[in-house]
């Protein structure tokens, strides 16, 4: 029987709220498609995958108990027993832990007795200080070697492997027997041995080692060291010295740093955080962003757009990350250059196909991406479930507490998560808690309702839609051409500002300068002053300042006064203007020459010489050669695609609903043959499938998806994209990619003729 099949047994002598605690505890089970019976939940539990993913998720004192269920394993003692557990660790209170394991399917008890899956044996206990069972280490060695070991320490004589085996295991796992032994050993190897037992299990040969050689203390090994069996580790250290027990969590010391506090600090960063984003999407809309060789944005880009922008190095790299992962921003590799040409960097810029979010869902999707990554191919994402366990931590305090110290948190989410691969916890942790700050999922220390939203994601629309809400979306306009936002302001507020006006400052306050190169800036977007002044006074507190009326209205008549052509180029204007520009010294690189008294010719192209007049002060517009004005493209391109928040199917699934679904179905299935399915659909089709019909039912037999037809009496026929077939006599159980749940076909309705190859799952 293998670990399924036990796990399949247990399992079926669930309740539903105890079958609920185990799918709530592994998830991951629960992925699309979910499983029809629990003999699929049985084997997805017992896989490397998911056992792995669940012991990532582990507390100190369950890893602890697991291991030393480990040990009994590992020293023959199969299933544990509870009471051995308990002894290995030095206390009586272990049955709890246990329990919690069985909870999460890690293991299973039946009375006194533990049993562990198979995948999760073990045969070396280098963190606990030991080194492998000597079983193992025996196993090695020869028949005459056994028999000189076996006379050394007076066991019975015998002849054959497995019984001098057996005798040999049978003395070292009897502890007194063992330190009875050790007592007879000279000084020097009793010191030696000591030290090992305590923590050493292997170490280079040494001199004073014959005595423990010949009675079995120490064996060498293939790579040239000296190790020291469990048992007879286990067995000097004696019964006082437990393996590793810390039930308690480390003590943490909570401030309080003001609900009303946090929750302010965090819409501003949230704010902030989409002003970012913003900036850079119309940033890189304008001129995509070079990347470097290996796809990532290097150092000076980011002090350029920081300084661009007015945010910190630090809110810059986040908000290109989560823009890059959310698919705001797309690389675009360059074709291979030709032989002898240099390589164009790829680049980062918006996907043109992608409508711009609304404030509220731009900020849900770059929470959840933050939150939900992309998860890595070959290897634990340690920063992804590193922000998780400092979040759920934070968490558990009441609203506006905080843990101030950063390396009293280190130490308790340490303790929550002892798995996780790395060797810097701490600075992943730092990273954590500086990004959340940015989200602001934490703030001042403490998680914000935007960070414990995202433990409830039924709660994540209304309380980020609450969030952004709090943003100003008025500003006070200056008879010094300034506008100050106090607060902070919206994103829609913020982009048309930033259109009109320059950026002064940001803080509790921000202000913004206007100017004629500012103004002018707008009017080159394609903005009239009508329509720019009737925005400006949408957003106003109140009147708009004359100061600023009469700056639009300027630049709005001296806007056009030069007209630059596409022609190679040609400049177009009064003549007076025109003679003007011929004699401007700053102009000369130009090469401007008069052909007609409104015209002026320029040796460089439309572009060059916009930015050449728009540097001397004066305020041309770009024309094509017809006559018609040349915006900006960024402002031509009509998206195609909007996102929108998930729909209530694609919210995580409730185990409760799962396991009562689950316990109602037939606890296993007959699982489909190779070719049982081409062979029920050839009968459909009168024994004759095409090659591809043929295929086609082989890419279901495998789990790949496939497009196919279904036809109904009186309706439509209707394409479905299906996989993950069951033949069911006459009808076949698939999971509808589209409908996200499983649907029951009817073979003589399944129109293979008209289906198509197989589909991708994304």
């Amino acid at each position: 029987m293998n670990t399924a099949d036990e796990l399949l047994g247990r399992l079926t002598s669930l309740d539903r709220e105890g079958l609920a605690k185990v799918l709530a505890h592994r998830p991951d089970v629960l992925e699309e498609p979910w499983p029809r019976r629990l003999d699929v939940v049985a084997a997805r539990l017992a896989s490397a995958e998911s056992l792995n993913e669940a012991l990532l998720q582990l507390p100190m004192p369950l890893v602890q108990v697991l291991r030393a269920v480990q040990l009994c394993y590992a020293l023959g003692r199969r299933p544990a027993p509870l009471g051995e557990v308990a002894r290995l660790l030095g206390t009586a209170n272990v049955e709890s832990f246990v329990d919690d394991l069985a909870d999460r399917a890690l293991l299973w008890r039946d009375g006194g007795d533990v049993f562990l899956p198979e995948f999760l044996h073990r045969n070396s206990f280098q963190p606990e200080g030991l080194g492998q069972p000597v079983a193992n280490l025996l196993g090695e060695l020869g028949t005459l070697r056994l028999t000189k070991l076996s006379r050394a320490l007076g066991l019975p004589h015998a002849t054959r492997k497995p019984e001098l085996l057996l005798e040999l295991v049978r003395f070292f796992r009897d502890d007194e027997r063992v330190r009875e032994l050790f007592a007879t050993a000279p000084g020097e190897t009793r010191k030696l041995l000591r030290d090992m037992a305590d923590g050493v299990p292997e170490i280079d040969g040494v001199a004073p080692a014959g005595w423990a050689f010949d009675h079995g203390f120490l064996f060498g090994t293939y790579y040239g060291s000296v190790a020291m069996p469990i048992e007879v580790a286990l067995a000097l250290r004696g019964p006082d010295h437990p393996l590793p027990f810390t039930p308690e969590e480390p003590a943490f010391t909570v401030t309080h740093t003001g609900t009303e506090a946090a929750e302010a600090a965090s819409s501003a960063a949230a704010l902030r955080l989409l002003d970012r984003v913003s900036a850079i999407v119309d940033l890189a809309t304008a001129e995509p962003f070079p990347l470097l060789k290996d796809g990532t944005i290097g150092v000076r880009l980011v002090k350029k757009l920081a300084k661009e922008t007015g945010g910190t190095p630090e809110e810059i790299e986040l908000a290109i990350d989560l823009a890059a992962q959310a698919g705001l921003l797309l690389a675009d590799e360059p074709e291979p250059p030709r032989r002898g040409r240099k390589a164009s960097p790829p680049t980062l810029a918006p996907d043109p196909e992608l409508a711009r979010p609304a404030p509220a869902l731009l900020y849900r999707l770059l929470l959840t991406t933050w939150w939900n990554p992309e998860p890595l191919e070959y290897e634990p994402d340690v920063d992804s479930l590193v922000r998780r366990a400092v979040v759920r931590l934070l968490a558990r305090l009441d609203p506006g507490d905080a843990v101030a110290d950063v390396d009293a948190l280190t130490r308790l989410a340490e303790w929550h998560a002892p798995m996780l691969p790395t060797d810097d916890f701490a600075g992943h942790l730092r990273v954590a808690l500086a990004e959340a700050e940015l989200l602001g999922v934490v703030a001042h220390g403490a998680v914000t309702a935007a960070g414990r939203a995202l433990l409830a994601p039924d709660k994540l629309v209304e309380v980020t839609d609450e969030l952004v809400s709090r943003a100003r979306t008025t500003a006070l306009f200056g008879t010094d051409l300034t506008a100050i936002v106090p607060g902070s302001p919206d994103t829609r507020l913020t982009a048309l500002l930033d259109r009109v006006a320059d950026r002064e400052a940001q803080g509790t306050a921000t202000s913004w300068r206007f100017s004629p190169a500012s103004v002018r800036r707008a009017f080159d977007q394609g903005a009239t002053a009508a329509g720019l002044l009737d925005d400006l006074g949408a957003i106003a507190a109140g009147e708009l300042p004359q100061p600023l009326v009469y700056l639009v209205n300027d630049v709005a008549r001296r806007h056009g006064e030069a007209q630059v052509l596409d022609v190679a180029s040609v400049v177009v204007g009064e003549p007076a203007l025109l003679a003007e520009l011929a004699a401007h010294r700053k102009l000369a690189k130009l090469g401007l020459r008069a052909v007609a008294p409104t015209v002026l010719t320029s040796t460089v192209d439309a572009s060059g010489t916009l930015e050449a007049l728009r540097g001397a002060g004066y305020a041309p517009t770009h024309h094509a050669a017809d006559g018609t004005i040349v915006l900006p493209a960024r402002d031509q391109a009509q998206p195609a695609m909007a996102l929108h928040d998930p729909d209530p199917g694609e919210l995580p699934p409730d185990p409760a609903d799962h396991a009562a679904r689950l316990l109602a179905a037939p606890a296993s299935g007959p699982a489909l043959l190779r070719g049982q399915l081409a062979r029920a659909m050839s009968d459909r089709y009168g024994g004759r499938l095409t090659a591809k019909q043929q295929q086609l039912c082989w890419q279901l037999e495998a789990g790949l998806p496939v497009d196919v037809v279904y036809r109904e009496d009186g309706a439509e026929p209707v394409r479905l994209v299906i996989a993950y077939p069951e033949l069911d006599g006459d009808v076949l159980d698939v999971w509808s990619l589209e409908d996200r749940g499983y649907l029951r076909l009817e073979l003589a309705r399944i129109d293979l003729a008209q289906a198509s190859t197989a589909v991708s799952f994304a």
